[in-house]
């Protein structure tokens, strides 16, 4: 005759699922680990992440965190106050300055997705000013055609640095006569006078350059402009006007980055990691190529041919 007295399983099995970890705060108390890292995940509408590794570090960067988590932020904003003259600024400063917007620029690109690289030129000499309200004259009408959008670089010209041009990843469907045309309008009705087409030789106030960028796809060739118009954010730039030194539509907007706490005390460790972590790895090395700008930074972007993106 069999026992009816049950059999209790063992208080030692584990659940079959342990709970997932919380990679929302840091892995490591600060008093024991003062340097620790993190993933950084930028989403776009019409491309692939990017995924940033991070070294932060408690002397320059944990209260600035904290304060921003006590404030239920996802990120650290940025101080507000009055900006100095470039002649009062350091060269680090400026360095920081030329990086943040050198970033800015390449994912306000990304996340426009252009379909195009035009750079616009003037006969005559103009002014950061008067550029900027012809530029605004130009993109009223071209709205007015069709849709617009755009992120638009100044520079100025190799062998005079007073004549600048403007460099702008431009999405629309607008063609290069139309906009030349009514970039010729744009030019003259800031001089007092009317045009209605295309003016030609001498009498021409500027042009516009179509620049074809190549890429085996649609996504290559968005992150080859991307990378383009980015690299005219220079120091010179930034010493010469303390403001407007990139301008994107309105309608621009970035998602907030997620952030992802890892384990690794090491940048190589927090890089494998953080490619195994989101299924970047492919058993040997990391399935996409790997920069790092800095010591503090390493990054990468996700190519949907060598592996789908991570599934958040």
């Amino acid at each position: 005759m069999h026992s009816s007295v049950g059999h209790e399983p063992p208080e030692s099995l584990d659940p079959p699922f342990p709970p997932p970890r919380d990679r929302s705060k840091p892995q490591h108390h600060f008093f024991a680990e003062q340097s620790q890292f993190r993933i950084k995940l930028r989403t776009f509408s019409g491309a692939p992440p990017e995924v940033t590794v991070q070294n932060i570090h408690m002397d320059r960067d944990v209260d600035a965190y904290l304060r921003a988590a006590d404030r239920g932020l996802s990120r650290v904003p940025r101080p507000s106050r009055s900006r100095t003259p470039s002649d009062d600024r350091d060269p680090e400063s400026v360095e920081r300055s030329q990086r943040r917007a050198k970033t800015l620029v390449r994912l306000c690109v990304t996340e426009l997705a252009p379909s195009s690289l035009v750079t616009f030129t003037t006969r005559k000499t103009y002014s950061l000013d008067d550029l900027v309200s012809i530029w605004g004259r130009f993109v009223r009408l071209a709205r007015m055609v069709g849709p617009f959008e755009y992120v638009c670089v100044p520079e100025p010209h190799p062998k005079n640095p007073e004549h600048l041009h403007l460099h702008a990843a431009v999405r629309g469907k607008l063609s290069r006569d139309t906009l030349r045309r009514l970039w010729h309008i744009a030019l003259e009705a800031h001089e007092g006078r009317r045009v209605r087409s295309i003016l030609r030789g001498a009498a021409s106030p500027g042009n516009i350059d179509d620049q074809p960028i190549k890429g085996r796809d649609t996504i290559r060739r968005i992150r080859k402009i991307a990378r383009y118009i980015s690299k005219y954010i220079t120091k010179d730039l930034l010493e010469r006007f303390n403001r407007r030194r990139y301008w994107p539509s309105k309608g621009i907007s970035l998602r907030d980055a997620q952030i992802f706490w890892l384990d690794s005390l090491s940048m190589s460790d927090a890089v494998r990691e953080a490619c195994e972590l989101l299924g970047h790895w492919d058993g040997i090395a990391p399935a996409f190529r790997v920069f790092c700008p800095s010591e503090r930074v390493a990054w990468w972007a996700v190519d949907p041919e060598a592996m789908p993106p991570p599934p958040f």
